[in-house]
């Protein structure tokens, strides 16, 4: 699969994409368009950072018991 992944700034919500040579093989074209928000991560202290992402990951359960372990002999 082919893919470009290019980011521009919209002007007067518009858009030129200029395409590389690989895509001369190609009648048509498929775009999607997504919006790309402000990287604020970076911005945040890591208190913050803590306080905004505290609890995403979710509690793990508890491993069950492996019960008795087979004792076996050693035979070298």
């Amino acid at each position: 699969m082919l893919a470009l992944r290019q980011i521009h700034t919209a002007q007067n919500q518009q858009v030129l994409i200029k395409l590389p040579p690989e895509f001369d093989a190609y009648e048509k074209i498929e775009v999607i368009v997504l919006p790309v928000e402000s990287d604020r991560s970076s911005q945040l202290s890591a208190k913050e950072f803590v306080k905004r992402f505290a609890g995403a990951i979710p509690d793990f359960p508890e491993l069950e018991s492996p019960g008795q372990l087979q004792e076996r002999e050693e035979w070298m």
